[in-house]
């Protein structure tokens, strides 16, 4: 007994510190928004405080929303675009409790397009989660899966645990709708398993418990009810305690325990009408008038019946269902009508960046023409004086060459006069020998003397013509010696004279002989060698071997 009453005391207690630190947060938050003057800092307090009571004050919550989303209408960037999100997402919430449905779908879809154009993976992650449950609330469950799978995958990469774990019991929900009751369990498994709070898997055994349901194990599932009555008090989750009143009152009412089932319904209809939630209310009327009706109660249960009537003429209007799909058509047709003006917008770019290419690569290449036309001018004209240059050195060269020619021949004409004075002063010489008197002889010799002192050149004499032969003729003189041995060295050595372009006179003087002579001796190699008095003696010997 006494344990009882402890437990009792201590759930009272937590109870009302939950109660107390719920409060204390709530009126903190205003305390800061009414301290605050900064727009940006006051949307972030607005938007935690419209989180804060959107469980259990929908009204208040819908006024701060709004007052969030007037602020933001004067203000731009990316934090206030994703603030604006964020506050279209939980006006949507607020639509789809009341089934303004349309709105619903509406904030959902622009708050999605806004998370995307601002790159907000927290905001695209809320976005698809409550499109997905927009669709599970409207039975289109392919679309409530998809969106949902594509919420769990954003949700993944930025590791929030907690919200991760939300849409993954939403799924398993969804699988639980749509009677796929494996995948359902699936998921409700995983949630189990991660690393999540205590309110976050005891909502995900209320799946658990509906499955249970299904599966008639009656007791196990109003347990598990029963629990998450207590701490959807707890926390001050209206939603989850009204939803978890009509579950209970559902399982008394299989158990045929209609006296018990009464209370919980009515208990989950007063929270209903709190939120004003048409869904939730909906299927409590409904089983209050089937429960009413075989209590045969009756007139209570015509009276229930009338409510769920008005309620379900309100929620499953065709005419609403039929703005719906048009609502999602308009909003497809404005993506699709964006991204072709996107696609028109980006060929219109590409083609005015090909043409600006163009025109920057026409450019470029007249340039490049240019300057490669230029190049070739100043390397032509380069060629053309480097040409000049080597022309200027070859006429040089070659007025080196006949010059020097000019002092060879003059050397060696110089050479054939100097010899020619040593063979007169020897002749003189024989002749003062020859002399008897001693004073003739003085007085020759003394004339001798002075001649002699009066000349200036060197005496050579005839290996030094020979040896200056050899270096100035030498090829020459390789040809004859190997191709005509029949010719003497005298003979030779007038054909080397005759390439240094001397005449009969000039080669006389340096053999010491007479022009008749070496007419002669020429005259002679001619016949010795086969050549006649037309051609060219030289140029004969030189193509002797060609």
């Amino acid at each position: 007994m006494k344990t009882t009453f402890v437990y009792i005391s201590i759930l009272l207690i937590s109870c009302t510190v939950f109660s107390q630190s719920h409060d204390s947060l709530t009126t903190e938050l205003k305390h800061k928004i009414e301290k605050t003057t900064n727009d940006s800092i006051k949307i972030g307090y607005k938007i935690e405080l419209a989180k804060q009571l959107l469980k259990s004050n929908v009204d208040t919550t819908r006024i701060i929303i709004n007052d969030v989303l007037n602020i933001i209408k004067d203000n731009e960037g990316n934090y206030f675009q994703s603030r604006k999100a964020e506050a279209l997402n939980y006006l949507g919430i607020l639509d789809s409790k009341q089934s303004y449905v349309e709105k619903a779908l509406s904030n959902y879809l622009e708050a999605l397009d806004i998370t995307y154009s601002v790159k907000d993976s927290a905001g695209i992650g809320l976005s698809l989660h409550n499109l997905g449950m927009f669709y599970r609330r409207q039975k289109e469950f392919s679309k409530a899966k998809e969106y949902l799978k594509k919420a769990i995958i954003v949700k993944e990469k930025l590791k929030d645990v907690e919200d991760l774990a939300l849409s993954r019991h939403m799924l398993a929900l969804t699988y639980y709708n749509n009677e796929q009751m494996d995948s359902a369990r699936y998921h409700i498994a995983v949630v189990k398993e991660m690393p999540c709070s205590s309110v976050r898997k005891s909502k995900a055994n209320g799946t658990l418990a509906a499955i249970y349901f299904k599966e008639k194990k009656y007791d196990q599932s109003i347990d598990i009810y029963k629990e998450n009555i207590e701490i959807s008090r707890d926390i001050n989750d209206q939603n989850e305690l009204s939803i978890s009143y009509l579950n209970v009152a559902v399982l008394y009412n299989a158990l045929k325990q209609y006296e018990s089932a009464v209370p919980y319904l009515d208990s989950a209809i007063a929270v209903a009408k709190k939120l004003k939630h048409k869904e939730l209310l909906l299927k409590q009327y409904y089983s209050r008038s089937n429960l009413n009706e075989t209590l045969k109660e009756y007139e209570q249960a015509l009276q229930d019946y009338k409510v769920y009537k008005m309620y379900n003429d309100s929620i499953n209007d065709i005419e609403k269902a039929k703005r719906i799909t048009a609502l999602e058509l308009n909003y497809q047709f404005d993506k699709e009508k964006q991204a072709s003006e996107l696609r028109l917008e980006n060929e219109t770019s590409k083609k005015q960046l090909y043409l600006l290419l163009f025109v920057i690569a026409t450019i470029m290449g007249g340039i490049i023409f240019w300057l490669t036309r230029k190049n070739a001018k100043h390397r032509l004209a380069l060629s053309n004086k480097e040409l000049e240059s080597e022309q200027l050195e070859k006429v040089k060269a070659e007025l080196a060459l006949v010059t020097r020619e000019k002092e060879l021949k003059n050397a060696v004409i110089e050479n054939s006069l100097r010899q020619e004075i040593l063979s007169s002063t020897l002749g003189e010489i024989r002749d003062i020998i020859k002399l008897r008197d001693e004073q003739e002889r003085k007085t020759a010799l003394h004339s001798l003397s002075a001649s002699l002192l009066s000349e200036k050149a060197t005496k050579r004499t005839a290996t030094d013509l020979h040896s200056y032969l050899n270096s100035v003729s030498l090829d020459f003189k390789v040809i004859l010696d190997k191709n005509f041995s029949q010719l003497k060295e005298k003979e030779k050595e007038l054909l080397c004279l005759m390439t240094l372009g001397l005449n009969a006179t000039e080669i006389s003087k340096l053999q010491n002989n007479t022009v008749s002579a070496i007419k002669s001796t020429r005259s002679r190699i001619r016949k010795k060698i086969g050549v006649d008095s037309k051609q060219d003696i030289i140029e004969f010997i030189k193509n002797f071997e060609i």
